[in-house]
């Protein structure tokens, strides 16, 4: 084990006794662990904004950090749980779409294992971030890869809407700030004033401007978000309430 490894842990609990449950569990075994949570508030069995997250998050933290992954509305079925490893990085969640960027992402230098079925006696049906997903985290920490079996790439799942380039809604953060997969790249984008976007079969003209405070208080705005795609907001407002809007809906760019 080195000697103050970092866990990072990303779920849809929300403020739960449930994540500190986790966390007492690593202290247990890894005294000295750094621990840091990535986001509880991530919509309720959202694998789209935990993959979204995930994926602009990950590069920032320190080499060798083990990612516990625990957005599973599969929870106690007969789904695998997954080890993916970079050259850097380590996750453990379910396989279920969440590390759709993480594999795309880093294929050249990926290995992908799931926990073999014995991994532990007692887990519980509902709770497998504690009782499995945790506790393989820790036996990585400590260098035990005995628990890991081949993974058949046909069994991996992929994000369907991802694979298809559909332009979508991913994330919604507490400011009711809508995050896309649009990129902002394109001469079209990236030279407009103003986007028409029909979402729900409802079109929006927005205009395009670089910041908040472009546009009236109460006005709708397309910009270039932090992550290179284009983010739909209001000024000192929601878009969520605005466009009455979620995530997974589909966003068309007329």
């Amino acid at each position: 084990m080195t000697k103050t490894p970092t866990f990072a842990i990303i779920t849809d609990f929300g403020f739960d006794f449930s994540v500190a449950s986790m966390k007492a569990l690593i202290l247990c075994h890894c005294p000295d662990a750094r621990i840091i949570d990535i986001d509880h508030s991530i919509e309720r069995f959202s694998i789209l904004s935990a993959a979204f997250v995930l994926d602009k998050v990950y590069q920032y933290f320190p080499d060798n950090t083990i990612f516990i992954c625990v957005i599973d509305p599969g929870v106690g079925s007969r789904r695998d749980i997954f080890c993916v490893e970079t050259k850097k990085y380590k996750f453990i969640g379910p396989n279920n779409g969440i590390f759709h960027y993480i594999l795309k992402n880093n294929e050249i230098d990926q290995k992908i294992y799931k926990v073999k079925d014995n991994f532990t006696d007692i887990p519980s049906n509902t709770f497998h971030g504690r009782d499995i997903i945790t506790p393989v985290a820790i036996e990585l920490a400590k260098g035990n890869h005995s628990f890991f079996e081949p993974v058949n790439k046909k069994d991996i799942v992929f994000i369907p809407a991802l694979e298809s380039g559909t332009f979508i809604i991913l994330y919604i953060d507490g400011f009711g700030n809508i995050k896309t997969n649009i990129s902002v790249d394109t001469n079209y984008i990236a030279n407009s004033k103003i986007l028409t976007l029909k979402i729900n079969n409802i079109f929006h003209e927005i205009r395009f401007v670089k910041t908040f405070s472009d546009v009236e208080n109460g006005e709708l705005l397309c910009y270039k978000g932090s992550n290179n795609t284009i983010e739909i907001a209001v000024n000192l407002g929601s878009a969520k309430d605005a466009l009455s809007v979620k995530v997974g809906d589909i966003i068309y760019i007329e």
